[in-house]
């Protein structure tokens, strides 16, 4: 069967099976998905910089200075619209897996204090949000297996990372029936092909869309 293509992403066909599966409730998981930092294109980061007044308040008050939020920058990877990236930083958290939470996850709630602040400010969630984690645990891949750029970007899920083995990703199994992974995430889904893509694809697959 061809590739689906819908606004630039190929549908990879994880993304296509049937499985018994439904999010992670966070109060069990207690957000291990953040249990490293995030790479954020360059741009974004002066955006969430940019809002720092409005976030600090939402994270604990040794993590407030906008200083310590962001590693170093890079600017070697075209797969960023910008051309460059930065990470967030991590923080020392025994509890979590590897010891380490990024900088925004609040140990408190497991809450991120971007998303936080967002809502708190009447604002979309994912507004600040960096855009990888807002996909995750999709993730929009731009090379093949060999690092050879791929003729169309494949939106797929992120299965196969030592995050994912250390119990950050994102799904738990369930009793009940069998479903399509892209409706388990049909705000990730729609958040890269947008709704409208979101509802070609169900109706592509012959299912009624849940957005």
């Amino acid at each position: 069967m061809a590739d689906i293509v819908i606004n630039g992403y190929a549908i990879d066909d994880k993304l296509l099976q049937r499985k018994p599966i439904r999010r992670c409730q966070i109060a069990r998981c207690r957000a291990a998905c953040c249990a490293d930092g995030v790479w954020v294109d360059y741009a974004h980061a002066q955006r969430i910089l940019a809002q720092a007044e409005l976030i600090r308040p939402f994270m604990p008050e040794e993590r407030r200075d906008p200083a310590t939020w962001f590693a170093e920058l890079h600017d070697d990877d075209p797969a960023f619209p910008s051309g460059r990236y930065t990470g967030t930083t991590t923080v020392e958290e025994r509890s979590y897996p590897g010891g380490t939470t990024c900088v925004f996850l609040r140990p408190d709630d497991h809450a991120c204090a971007i998303q936080a602040a967002s809502i708190a400010h009447g604002l979309p969630p994912w507004e600040l949000k960096p855009y990888y984690c807002c996909l995750f645990p999709l993730v929009d891949e731009h090379v093949d297996a060999d690092g050879r750029p791929l003729p169309v970007k494949r939106l797929t899920l992120d299965d196969e990372n030592d995050l994912f083995n250390r119990g950050g990703g994102c799904y738990e199994a369930c009793a009940r029936d069998p479903e399509y992974v892209f409706q388990v995430y049909a705000e990730e889904v729609a958040l890269a092909l947008g709704l409208e893509g979101y509802r070609a694809l169900c109706a592509i697959v012959g299912v009624a869309p849940r957005l």
